[in-house]
């Protein structure tokens, strides 16, 4: 758990490297940091035996970590589409003759 959401922030982070969108990396950086925030209150909630809720929390921690990966999946083929799509010159004016 603890891994993924800093893996969120790591791509976040490190995301103009990989071909991310500026947005894309704004959103992992938040959710992996919402992530890693929501994680103690998740393991106080199972180590005090409370029990309160613990699908809430565990989803908190668990749901930034599966939108990462489809952000940077998503990113990922964007930027390969970008690359691969040929781009369109100006063709040069002809002179009548």
């Amino acid at each position: 758990m603890l891994a993924g959401n800093v893996m969120a922030i790591v791509v976040g982070a490190n995301g103009t490297r990989i071909g991310l969108s500026h947005g894309r990396s704004i959103a992992s950086i938040v959710l992996g940091i919402a992530g890693l925030v929501t994680f103690p209150v998740f393991m106080a909630d199972v180590f005090t035996g409370w029990m309160w809720n613990v699908g809430l929390f565990e989803r908190g921690v668990i749901y930034p970590i599966m939108v990462g990966h489809v952000l940077l999946g998503s990113g990922l083929i964007g930027a390969q589409r970008n690359r691969s799509t040929p781009r369109l010159t100006a063709q040069p004016e002809r002179v009548a003759s």
